[in-house]
């Protein structure tokens, strides 16, 4: 979610655009920018100062400065059925299924920023040690926000594993002159053959992209599927709530986990078009009809006011009330691993 355009103000960040999409118009494209189905104006600048103003005013909830958590060390492959995932931090997800590893916007930088000593800062480390991670084979970007797309933990994991990177329209030509080659871009609703018998589409999401002052809206946002012999799983990356969640639904009915963010969520007049809430979450779980939901983009980089436990605590108080029509809705902590039903 920080944006160079948070931190120009105070560090003189570079405004140049960094990647700009060409191609012909579509329902979400005008030829220039790429736009919601739902529109909203961005107001990065204006978030970035009431951010400030509302740390300053003690408005923003509280964080620990530093909670260590215990790390997962994966097993190489997992097949058989079998959907085991782990929590790594934020929106990193690591999830292994049909011998397939996949890595949700990888981060393992210190700061979700374009500088390293300025921007969030993480809370929380990694609940996989960099050096513990399996064969990753595919790494999925939903956009080009730092905490989603990190160029130095991508750089790392192109070194090491030379994993297929599939990303939104737009940013493979950027990645490519990070050190980061032969990134592919999809369009939502757009499918890949993975291998055979897995395919990956592109979906909507309700967000927007930015990594300058003047690139806003000029590269693709989305959401994820991965369809395998052992089911789907949805990664929604970061999104605001919207109508497009029943038209995955109506593509894709038997979504087995989706992954669907919860934070931050205040202020909710700013959050709401562009950031789920927890109750937004466990609305779009139901709408997806999904057997298990996984909470994701919480807990690790403090980016609205909402203090560290509190989403969390929301997405239980949401489940209470929904009583026994809740869905199955978990909330990992970092490091954290489980097995799908």
């Amino acid at each position: 979610m920080l944006l160079c355009a948070s931190l120009a103000a105070s560090t003189g960040c570079a405004v140049v655009s960094p990647a700009r999409f060409h191609g012909p118009p579509s329902d979400h494209f005008d030829g220039k920018r790429f736009h919601n189905y739902v529109r909203f104006k961005d107001r990065q600048i204006e978030d970035a100062i009431r951010r400030e103003v509302h740390t300053l005013e003690g408005k923003r909830g509280h964080w620990t400065h530093w909670e260590d958590v215990p790390t997962d060390v994966p097993p190489r492959r997992v097949g058989g059925g079998a959907l085991r995932v782990t929590f790594v931090n934020h929106s990193t997800v690591l999830i292994q299924v049909d011998s397939l590893n996949i890595l949700t916007d990888p981060i393992w930088s210190a700061r979700a920023s374009p500088v390293s000593w300025y921007g969030p800062k993480r809370h929380r480390p990694p609940g996989i040690r960099f050096d513990d991670l399996p064969p990753i084979d595919l790494v999925i970007i939903s956009h080009n926000h730092y905490d989603h797309m990190d160029v130095p933990t991508l750089k790392r994991l192109v070194a090491r594993f030379h994993p297929r990177v599939v990303t939104g329209l737009g940013n493979a030509r950027y990645l490519a002159t990070q050190g980061v080659p032969n990134a592919e871009d999809i369009d939502w609703w757009q499918s890949l053959a993975i291998r055979p018998g897995v395919h990956l589409t592109g979906v909507p999401a309700q967000h927007w992209s930015a990594r300058g002052l003047n690139d806003k809206w000029r590269t693709l946002w989305l959401g994820f599927v991965v369809e395998g012999p052992s089911g789907a799983t949805y990664f929604a990356g970061d999104t605001g709530f919207g109508p497009f969640f029943q038209a995955i639904h109506d593509r894709f009915p038997n979504i087995r986990l989706a992954l669907l963010p919860i934070a931050p969520a205040r202020p909710r007049s700013a959050m709401a078009p562009r950031h789920m809430s927890a109750d937004d979450a466990v609305q779009a779980a139901r709408v997806l009809g999904v057997t298990t939901s996984m909470a994701i983009h919480f807990g690790t980089f403090q980016q609205g006011d909402d203090g560290e436990d509190e989403s969390v605590a929301a997405l239980n108080a949401a489940l209470r009330e929904a009583g026994e029509n809740a869905p199955r809705f978990w909330a990992l902590r970092n490091g954290e691993a489980r097995t799908v039903p």
